[in-house]
């Protein structure tokens, strides 16, 4: 009994020797020491681009007959880069006759390997076991985890997530301690990529950047990085130039500082970096940004109003749906039917000015909302009323409008017939029309000849 004794207090002393070794080698994210055992969570090192993906059409399945045989390889993928995947999880407990008669009780949990895989991971382990018996062996579990998983189950990119469905209890390709633990085949792509994410911002936060802004060295709580380009700034100098802009109006030139990068800052990254009155001023302009390049999307025209209105195809009649004011989407003005538009001067310069200073996809927009046609032909329209207001003047009774080309400033309307001045626009007398130029009291004396040129 007591060489009995001896020997359970050297194997106690051996088991609690290897669980402070491991506890010192791995941190508590690796390593977490239970009563009469502990959990191993094994993160693996994956490749450059390793990707994921799932079917988009139905569920793939393996079977206990055909492990890893693709159902269907004719079906449509969605492929999702990661960098992180869950970790294979051992949890384990020593018998009281470890080491030196029985290995530790053990279970292998992971998420997005079925439980074929894990199966096949518990048989290698026990392998070790049985070339190294009576010996501690923990430390070379962990180490063949880390290092062989990715070559023993042949993972590469892109790895199929799958579920193992329908195997018989007594298959002896399963083993019992293989454990999916997912919810369903249905949240396995989500409970990946959200770890993925958890785990870049858990390594982003505890990993140190250069800010090309300020030149200083910061960690990565105190910096953004920009999505798709992810290059890195602090969050002190980025904060000021997300301020500037959105004062400026400039929302929509949130993007990277980089040097000649145009990718975008998201909303919940400004929301953070700037006060709840400026995000709500960032928030309203981009909204506005948004609906002006719809081309299906109007305002209500009302100054008190302004609320934006959705055009029906091919339609130039908006409803206000809050003011229920019913106008026309090209003139602004109350409805009309089809009578032409009439647009103010002012109005058909403005639009003159954008459709020439606009981009090829905004002339685009601007022709379909208001007719390729139509609009090319009132800015050709405007064009020549310029130009006659720029030579020509309107008669004084009838407003039609008359060129000089040559001779003296007195000018005969050929339309309503009347005599006028063209210096000051008078009507002249019918009979003695060259009376005006030859009175005193005239504004226009002696100046019947006044700008010609006399050959």
């Amino acid at each position: 009994m007591e060489s009995e004794d001896v020997e359970d207090a050297l194997q106690c002393q051996e088991q609690e020797d290897e669980l402070v070794a491991l506890s010192s080698i791995y941190d508590e994210r690796v390593f977490k020491k239970l009563q009469s055992g502990g959990e191993v969570s094994i993160h693996l090192e994956l490749p450059e681009k390793f990707e994921v993906k799932i079917s988009t059409s139905k569920e793939i399945e393996t079977t206990a007959d055909d492990e890893d045989v693709d159902h269907t390889s004719d079906v449509p993928w969605d492929l999702f880069p990661v960098k992180y995947l869950p970790p294979v999880v051992l949890n384990f407990i020593f018998p009281s006759d470890y080491p030196s008669i029985q290995p530790p009780q053990y279970t292998l949990l992971c998420k997005w390997l079925n439980v074929l895989q894990l199966s096949k991971l518990c048989k290698s382990l026990d392998t070790l076991w049985e070339e190294s018996p009576g010996e501690v062996i923990l430390f070379r579990w962990i180490q063949f985890l880390q290092e062989e998983t990715l070559d023993i189950l042949n993972i590469s990119s892109p790895f199929v997530l799958t579920t193992t469905v329908e195997i018989p209890s007594n298959d002896p390709s399963f083993d019992a301690r293989s454990v999916q633990n997912i919810a369903s085949s249905a949240v396995l792509l989500d409970a990946v990529l959200d770890f993925d994410r958890q785990e870049r911002d858990r390594v982003f936060r505890i990993s140190h950047y250069w800010c090309g802004v300020c030149f200083g060295e910061k960690t990565g709580t105190d910096c953004i990085a920009f999505p798709k380009c992810e290059h890195v700034f602090c969050t002190e100098c980025i904060s000021e130039y997300f301020k500037v802009q959105i004062e400026s109006g400039s929302v929509k030139a949130l993007n990277c500082p980089d040097t000649k990068c145009e990718s975008q800052a998201l909303p919940s990254q400004v929301k953070n970096l700037v006060s709840p009155e400026l995000f709500a001023k960032y928030d309203k302009y981009l909204l506005q940004s948004g609906l002006d390049e719809m081309s299906d999307i109007v305002y209500c025209p009302r100054p008190s109003c302004q609320s934006p209105v959705i055009l029906e195809q091919d339609k130039t009649m908006g409803v206000c749906q809050v003011c229920r004011f019913a106008f026309c989407s090209l003139c602004k003005l109350t409805f009309h039917g089809v009578s032409p538009c009439v647009f103010r001067p002012n109005e058909l310069r403005k639009l003159k000015m954008e459709f020439e200073n606009a981009t090829e996809a905004g002339k685009r927009i601007m022709e379909k909302r208001y007719g390729k046609d139509r609009i090319r032909r009132m800015i050709d329209e405007l064009i020549s009323e310029e130009w006659l207001v720029d030579n020509s003047k309107t008669c004084p009774r009838c407003k039609a409008y008359i060129q000089k080309s040559e001779g003296c400033n007195k000018m005969h309307c050929s339309k309503c017939r009347t005599n006028f001045c063209w210096l000051c626009g008078k009507i002249l007398d019918q009979q003695n029309p060259y009376l005006h130029f030859n009175m005193w009291s005239s504004s226009c004396f002696n100046k019947l000849f006044e700008g010609v040129e006399i050959d």
